[in-house]
């Protein structure tokens, strides 16, 4: 459905989400780059972990022959 002034959404958007998000948008960004950074790490950790897993499957392999 597209917004329409009868249906309320732009009124709602302009006087509510908007103003809200442009008073916390430093909080916001804050937030999300703190989410990114956690993210990221744990990424990096799992990338970790599989690195060592797939080492120690060959290394194992590789004394069975």
């Amino acid at each position: 459905m597209a917004p329409t002034p009868s249906n309320g959404s732009i009124l709602i958007y302009t006087r509510i989400i908007r103003p809200f998000f442009l008073k916390n948008e430093a909080k916001i960004d804050n937030v999300m780059k703190d989410i990114t950074d956690k993210a990221s790490e744990t990424a990096d950790k799992f990338r970790d972990e599989a690195k060592k897993a797939t080492a120690n499957i060959i290394f194992e392999e590789k004394k069975t022959y």
